[in-house]
């Protein structure tokens, strides 16, 4: 081999080895209290149904009538360190002022219009609850939430101590969970080799949220980088609508958001 070809060798090594990945501190994942999954009971499963529609249907008030007298609305950050408050809202005796309330919680940044025009602010809540209720419908899981002991909310509840995650240095960190175990991969590839295995009941800090060849980047309890199939991780910091069943029947009681 020449001598140009072993530089031209070691130049290239050397360019891997900077681009690479550096390892992130060692960190313990957080431990956290996930809901249970399962399929809801049949009258549930209609409840729900016939909210959709109602959104389908652009019926605000058709909507409120599946809404409780007083709401609660849970809300935090997306980050692991921040800590949810909880409000009971109400009671509503118009669907307008109740569905502009539920609209703000899942309002990230409201619009502005140029050249000084106006901005209908309760239509435009009132608007983003329809829609947020839809879409939570349409894309529900099922599962349950330990904050909401009875509810089968449109996916599993997370609890955990957002104080501990702030000792524990992952405070600003978005999180993710599993609920079986599951293997760690060295790229986002099934059949790359397996670098660690993943346990329910902690959260791992979340290196990326855009997936990758459907795979999830994981920082791992050594620092080191694994990936993981989309479907089989969970966002601690997911939308979800609660319903709890009354004398009327399933009723929608809780709406949880995280915003940035």
């Amino acid at each position: 081999m020449t001598l140009a070809l072993r530089l031209a060798g070691l130049l290239a090594l050397s360019f891997v080895a900077s681009t690479a990945p550096a390892a992130a501190p060692s960190y313990s994942p957080l431990v956290a209290e996930i809901g249970a999954g399962g399929r809801p009971p049949a009258d549930l499963l209609e409840r729900a149904k016939a909210v959709a529609e109602a959104v389908a249907a652009d019926s605000v008030e058709e909507v409120f009538a599946f809404v409780a007298d007083r709401p609660t609305i849970v809300m935090a950050g997306v980050t692991l360190g921040v800590p949810r408050s909880v409000e009971t809202k109400g009671p509503f005796k118009d669907a307008v002022p109740a569905l502009a309330e539920i609209g703000l919680a899942y309002t990230e940044g409201e619009p502005v219009l140029p050249g000084g025009k106006t901005i209908d602010w309760t239509a435009s809540r009132v608007k983003t609850a329809m829609t947020t209720i839809g879409d939570r419908l349409a894309a529900a899981k099922w599962g349950r939430d330990p904050r909401v002991p009875g509810a089968w909310c449109t996916v599993r509840g997370v609890r955990w101590d957002a104080k501990a995650a702030a000792r524990a240095g992952l405070g600003g960190d978005r999180g993710v969970y599993v609920t079986e175990k599951v293997a760690a991969r060295a790229s986002a590839d099934a059949t790359a080799k397996v670098v660690a295995t993943l346990t329910p009941g902690l959260l791992y800090r979340l290196r990326q949220s855009d997936e990758e060849n459907g795979f999830s980047s994981i920082v791992l309890p050594n620092g080191r980088i694994g990936w993981v199939p989309m479907e089989k991780t969970g966002d601690p910091a997911d939308w979800s609508l609660c319903f709890e069943k009354g004398p009327a029947g399933w009723v929608l009681t809780t709406f949880v958001s995280a915003l940035l």
